[in-house]
């Protein structure tokens, strides 16, 4: 009798480490891929301009967060949509030479980076306010695979909360 209830203590005891360890601690945004993908364009200002998604996947479009970008090849820059402020800002330069373009960035689940030109189809990001923490969504790179007077196509390579790398393309158009 003494050894069933000792056997049976164990049991429960395994049992209860398993489901507080286990099934409590399951976070299902594992299972939800990062979406980088065009929407179909925008108007802000009585300017036509490229919608975009950076966001976990929901099959609800509505509910993702959106943002606007906009393509400028004769100024060789793309503006994105500042929501506070209400103005397009610069977010990647093509003919600046300096090192670090742009600061302070926000866009879709990717916050507070700057970007920093490695050459002149490559940009690397980093976090504005020093190392990202762990268990952050981050976006590592941003390559130009493509650069025409009507056309920019756009590689944004990332890593999400769990540190998985992926990659998302985006084609902006240059609507003048």
């Amino acid at each position: 009798m003494k050894k069933n209830i000792k056997v049976r203590s164990k049991i429960l005891l395994i049992t209860l480490f398993c489901y507080f360890n286990f099934f409590q601690s399951q976070d299902l945004k594992v299972f939800s891929p990062i979406l980088i993908s065009n929407l179909p364009n925008g108007n802000i200002n009585n300017e036509k301009v490229n919608k975009v998604v950076l966001d976990y996947y929901n099959p609800n479009v509505k509910d993702m967060q959106c943002d606007f970008l906009k393509y400028s090849s004769d100024d060789k820059t793309v503006y994105i949509f500042d929501q506070d402020k209400k103005v397009f800002k610069s977010f990647l330069s093509f003919q600046n030479n300096e090192k670090i373009i742009s600061k302070e960035n926000f866009l879709g689940i990717f916050r507070n980076f700057t970007v920093v030109k490695e050459n002149e189809k490559s940009f690397k990001v980093i976090s504005s306010t020093g190392n990202y923490p762990s268990h952050f969504e981050k976006i590592n790179s941003i390559e130009i695979l493509e650069k025409s007077k009507r056309f920019l196509i756009l590689k944004v390579n990332y890593s999400d909360v769990y540190d998985f790398k992926g990659y998302g393309v985006l084609v902006l158009q240059d609507y003048k």
